[in-house]
């Protein structure tokens, strides 16, 4: 029927959101994200060279902090055997730098920035994927050959599943870079509608990009669709708004109310629309949006009280502990008893946080 998805990059803006209507789109959508894939992979390929300025310069001078693992940088010599040759190096303080700009960054341990790579998957947000979202396009990742990687809670429901796409090939090396799906919900358990009023309104920074002033007071909530009453394609070419008995959800077992009615009304009559298919665009591109503000007000918090970036997390659980051992600085002892192990094996119930 129709899909829509928005490309965040931490670098400005990549490109305006993408909305389809149309048929196969299960099938389309993947193969969407996987050219964008591609994309992203010559992006990545390109490594620039750093651009240091003088104010850099003395910022690296002035510092002995490595700015990844937050401890001091010691002067110091390490000898490393290579398989020739003994290499001496005797300055482990180095100037990070980002590869997509090249903009200088902060000083850093060698070993710190050796291990500081650009991710080798691409996150993809959406809310409510184990519930419902996944079932209606997982199929279409099954057509291609390359295997899906799963995190199952149950035989239904997934916590996150990710897909190897090829980008490049240069000899007999393939480069690879995964579509790694995350369920949003996991990490903000409430509605979209109940999330988005959390922002204000100068928060919704992705909405009012692309959605006129005008309009925006209409699309910074959540959106009514007729889920139930949409059941075919001959739907999508109705040319005026079902009436509110179509937008009964069997899945709530309730009606929408008056108000939601009447902002499907003024939905409908703000964007001049046509067609029930002309219904969705806004709405699942407003939805998209909305997630994306949500999610970069969810990051930025997790970034500025612990560094941590959920979207190198499954879920909240996993976000949670690596945030405690990352702020009380403490060493697990490993776990040397057999008896201890063993109850401890005996306690495991299955799951990925």
């Amino acid at each position: 029927m129709s899909f829509s998805y928005y490309i965040k990059y931490q670098h400005g803006e990549y490109k305006p959101p993408v909305v389809y209507s149309g048929p196969r789109a299960k099938r389309k959508f993947i193969d969407m994200l996987r050219k964008e894939a591609v994309e992203m992979g010559e992006i990545y390929k390109v490594i620039k060279e750093i651009n240091v300025t003088e104010e850099d310069e003395n910022h690296f001078r002035s510092t002995n902090i490595c700015h990844i693992c937050e401890k001091e940088i010691v002067e110091e010599e390490i000898i490393g055997e290579d398989e020739e040759e003994i290499v001496t190096i005797t300055e482990t303080k180095v100037r990070d730098h980002d590869h997509l700009t090249g903009k200088y960054r902060d000083p850093a341990h060698i070993y710190c920035n050796l291990k500081y790579k650009l991710p080798n998957f691409i996150p993809i947000s959406m809310h409510n994927l184990s519930g419902y979202d996944a079932h209606l396009f997982i199929r279409s990742l099954g057509k291609y050959e390359e295997n899906i990687e799963v995190i199952p809670c149950t035989e239904e429901k997934y916590i996150s599943f990710s897909q190897a796409v090829p980008v490049s090939t240069e000899g007999d090396k393939t480069t690879k870079i995964k579509l790694r799906f995350l369920d949003s919900f996991r990490f903000m358990p409430s509605s979209l509608d109940a999330l988005s009023k959390n922002l204000k309104r100068e928060q919704f920074s992705a909405v009012s990009k692309f959605i006129l002033d005008e309009k925006l007071d209409l699309l910074i909530r959540k959106g009514v669709y007729p889920y139930d009453y949409t059941n075919s394609w001959d739907k999508c070419i109705e040319t005026s708004l079902p009436p509110k008995e179509a937008f009964y959800s069997e899945l709530n077992e309730c009606d929408i109310s008056d108000e939601d009615y009447k902002h499907a009304q003024n939905v409908w009559g703000q964007f001049d629309i046509r067609s029930m298919g002309e219904y969705s665009d806004p709405y699942v591109k407003s939805d998209v949006l909305i997630l994306a503000d949500v999610f970069e007000k969810f990051r930025d918090v997790c970034l500025k009280a612990y560094k941590l970036h959920p979207a190198w997390y499954f879920t909240t659980p996993g976000l949670s502990w690596d945030a405690m051992l990352k702020l009380t600085k403490v060493r697990l002892e490993q776990l040397v008893d057999y008896d201890m192990i063993l109850m401890l094996e005996k306690g495991v119930r299955c799951g990925v946080s």
